[in-house]
């Protein structure tokens, strides 16, 4: 029995210490679903822990990418500010990203926000 508790313990400490070990995006500006009067001159990014962000891509809803002041990060960051080249027209946008967490797993989502 007490085998049993102990890999029981083992395992849930284990687990638990790999699940906390990935980086997620924790905040973003504009926020995921956001309607913004104004277009957004940057686009930041927080993350719970270190990461070096590989991509960022800005899509508008018609299929355009539109050009961000971006390039891969060498150095892991928790936060990170990203210019955007050109005024945004109003409408519909997702912004795309892919980074390397500490534990050297690639994470990567989306979040969306308009402009009216």
């Amino acid at each position: 029995m007490k085998n049993i508790l102990k890999l029981a313990f083992g395992t849930a400490l284990f687990f638990s210490a790999w699940a906390s070990a990935h980086a997620d995006l924790t905040s973003s500006s504009p926020k995921d679903g956001a309607t913004l009067s104004q277009p957004p001159t940057e686009i930041t990014m927080s993350f719970s822990g270190d990461v070096r962000l590989a991509k960022v891509m800005l899509h508008s809803d018609d299929g355009k990418m539109h050009p961000l002041d971006f390039s891969m990060s060498m150095t892991p960051k928790v936060a990170y500010e990203i210019a955007v080249k050109n005024k945004l027209a109003p409408r519909g946008y997702t912004v795309y990203w892919t980074a390397m967490g500490g534990d050297s797993h690639k994470i990567s989502g989306d979040f969306s926000f308009e402009v009216k």
